[in-house]
């Protein structure tokens, strides 16, 4: 039985508009093989653009930690997806709602 993985995503810092604050993914690679071209993206709107990463490889059982620091433009609940692709594994999402509070 395969779990289908997932991406584990936190912040750091205090979540207020106009304010630096760190979106943190996680990654651990369940197969048991190297992951080859992998990419991530995350996106948030109203809290940042789309990025795109490109992360070579992960070997197995290893975990990738991405940070991003963004500054939310406008206060309410917002919603963060990462996604992550490579050769063996497509569409591994993670979502996090986060409150962003006025300044």
């Amino acid at each position: 039985l395969v779990h289908c993985p997932f991406l584990v995503l936190q912040t750091k810092g205090e979540l207020v508009a106009g304010k630096e604050m760190s979106v943190i993914v996680e990654f651990t690679n369940p197969l048991k093989q190297t992951l080859e071209n992998v990419t991530l993206r995350l996106e948030g709107p109203g809290v940042l653009r789309t990025i795109k990463k490109q992360f070579g490889r992960i070997p197995m059982n290893s975990t990738l930690t991405w940070e991003v620091k963004v500054i939310p433009m406008r206060p309410g609940l917002r919603k963060l997806i990462a996604s992550l692709s490579s050769d063996a594994l497509r569409h591994v999402y993670g979502e996090l709602n986060v409150q962003i509070q006025k300044p």
